[in-house]
C-alpha cells in the first residue's frame, strides 16, 4: 500500500467518519436497519480502525475480523446484513469527498487514493457475503442440533426404567445422537431398563440394525437392560430376509408388551383398582 494512501487514510479519519454520519442520518436502508441507530458512529470508527490498521500491515485481517463478527451478531439475532453493505458504501462515498475536498486541484490523486480504498472496501464487502454465509450455515447446524437432539428424547417412565422412542431416519450422526442421549439419561436416572420404541421409524435395514446392536452395547456396559419394541411384520420379515442377528437383544411387538416385561424385571405389579371398566361418562369404573 502506498504511503500516501495510508497518510491520507490516517489523516482524514474524522473528515471521513464525519461525513459518514452525516450520510446515514437520512439513509433509506439504515434508517430501517435494526440494531444500527444508536451505533452506526461506532461501526463506521470500528471499519476505519481497521482499515488503517490493514493498510498499514497491506492485509486484511483486521477488516475481516471486524466485519466477521459484525455479520456473525446480525445471523444471531436475526437482523439484515444489507444495513452492513450500505455502511461499507457510505465510507466509500465519505472517503471520495474527502479526497476531492483534500486534493480537489489534483484529480490525478484523486483518482488514485479512491482507487485504491474503492479496492480495498470491494474486498470489505466479498468478506461481509462470505461472512455471512459462513454464519448462517454455523446458525442452521445448531439449529440442526438442536432439532437432533429433540427428536430423541429420554423419557424416565419409572424407577429405574425409561423410554426412548425413536421416530423418522436414523443415519450414521443421528445414531451417534441417540447413543450419547441414552447413555446420559441412564446415568443420570441410574436406570437399569430401558425400553427403545421403534415403531416409529420407517426403515430397519442392516445399517439401522448395527446401530440399534451398538446402542443396546453401550447401554449394557453401563449395566442397564433393553427392551426394543415396536418392530413391526414388515420389520421382523425384513430382519430375518437380510439375516441380521438381534443375538441376546430382547424384543417385542408393540410397547405394551415390552412394558409389561420391564415392569416384571422391577417386580412391579399393573393391575386395575377395584377393577371394571370405567363409565364412558363420570369416568368412574363400573
Amino acid at each position: 500500500m502506498e504511503q500516501e494512501i495510508v497518510e491520507f487514510w490516517a489523516d482524514s479519519r474524522d473528515e471521513i467518519i464525519g461525513k459518514c454520519i452525516k450520510l446515514s442520518v437520512n439513509d433509506v436502508i439504515l434508517g430501517s436497519g435494526e440494531g444500527y441507530q444508536g451505533i452506526r458512529e461506532k461501526v463506521f470508527d470500528r471499519l476505519w480502525s481497521a482499515l488503517l490498521r490493514d493498510m498499514q500491515g497491506g492485509t486484511l485481517a483486521k477488516t475481516g475480523e471486524e466485519i466477521g463478527s459484525l455479520a456473525r451478531e446480525a445471523v444471531k439475532y436475526g437482523r439484515d446484513v444489507e444495513p452492513l453493505q450500505r455502511i461499507i458504501e457510505i465510507l466509500m462515498e465519505s472517503a471520495e469527498e474527502a479526497a476531492r475536498t483534500k486534493y480537489g486541484e489534483k484529480p490525478d490523486r484523486v483518482s488514485r487514493i479512491t482507487g485504491h480504498i474503492e479496492k480495498y472496501l470491494n474486498k470489505a464487502m466479498m468478506i461481509l457475503a462470505k461472512s455471512t454465509v459462513k454464519a448462517q450455515a454455523e446458525v442452521i447446524k445448531k439449529q440442526k442440533d438442536y432439532l437432533l437432539e429433540l427428536s430423541t428424547p429420554v423419557i424416565p417412565l419409572l424407577d429405574g426404567i425409561l423410554v426412548l422412542p425413536l421416530i423418522g431416519t436414523i443415519d450414521t450422526r443421528r445414531a451417534k445422537q441417540i447413543m450419547d442421549n441414552l447413555l446420559s439419561g441412564i446415568v443420570e436416572a441410574q436406570a437399569d431398563t430401558v425400553l427403545i420404541d421403534i415403531s416409529g421409524v420407517p426403515i430397519v435395514d442392516t445399517q439401522v440394525a448395527h446401530h440399534l446392536m451398538k446402542t443396546v452395547q453401550a447401554a449394557r456396559l453401563l449395566g442397564a437392560r433393553c427392551i426394543i419394541v415396536g418392530i413391526r411384520p414388515e420389520f421382523a420379515q425384513t430382519i430375518v430376509r437380510l439375516g441380521i442377528d438381534f443375538g441376546r437383544i430382547v424384543t417385542k411387538n408393540s410397547l405394551q408388551a415390552g412394558l409389561k416385561l420391564a415392569l416384571e424385571w422391577h417386580n412391579y405389579e399393573l393391575r386395575r383398582v377395584g377393577g371394571g371398566v370405567p363409565d364412558a361418562t363420570t369416568g368412574a369404573n363400573s
